[in-house]
């Protein structure tokens, strides 16, 4: 399936189809096409957390409100992303990130720096973060459609319950999104969008 064919087929699946589970060929396709994703200075400051253990995928499922998209689903992804201490531009772990790119360390951090200050000033180092993580679940759901598995975006949760759950430390880590994955056991549904009239604006 081709991405256009991806993008107006794919929905938002509540229910998936027990009986038929992910091969691990389509769960490393899918994890793949968010290690792909491109992240703001390419420091890649998220880990990729697949929960496709019954056990898990229990405790993750009362994490997120006992939704049905997360019980039932061959896997779900939550994309945890450093919490805004990690992002210091004088900070070991952006020097670290940082240097493995060609040129000088320095230009790089000099380069970052007011950016950082910037996104700081406007208390908004959290919500660049988080933002990242979207575009690494847009990917993989799209991604998922090209190969006939649907999926479902999911932000109703209870964070610190979630990162309870995966081990994560919050003092390092939050979370940006979850979404579920899967083949459904509900009809396609019609896609509803507004037109690129009421939509695009040309300046």
């Amino acid at each position: 399936m081709d991405f256009l064919s991806a993008m107006k087929r794919r929905f938002a699946c509540k229910r998936y189809d027990q009986s038929n589970p992910l091969t691990e060929a389509e769960i490393s396709q899918i994890l793949e096409f968010g290690r792909l994703t491109p992240t703001s200075f390419g420091l890649e400051p998220w880990s990729f957390h697949a929960v496709v253990s019954g056990e898990k995928k229990e405790q993750l499922y009362r994490a997120c409100f006992e939704q049905e998209t997360v019980s039932t689903s061959a896997m779900t992804v939550a994309v945890l992303v450093h919490t805004a201490p990690y992002m210091d531009p004088d900070g070991r772990w952006v020097r670290e990130r940082g240097g493995r790119f060609p040129g000088s360390l320095d230009f790089f951090v000099e380069d970052y720096r007011p950016y950082h200050t910037f996104l700081a000033e406007e208390g908004r180092i959290d919500c660049w973060l988080r933002s990242q993580g979207y575009l690494a679940i847009a990917n993989m759901m799209t991604g998922a459609r090209t190969m006939g598995i649907q999926s479902c975006a999911i932000e109703g949760f209870d964070e610190q319950k979630v990162l309870a759950v995966l081990g994560a430390d919050p003092a390092r880590w939050q979370v940006s999104l979850l979404a579920s994955f899967g083949h459904p056991a509900e009809a396609e549904r019609e896609k509803i969008r507004l037109s690129a009239e009421e939509l695009v604006v040309f300046h």
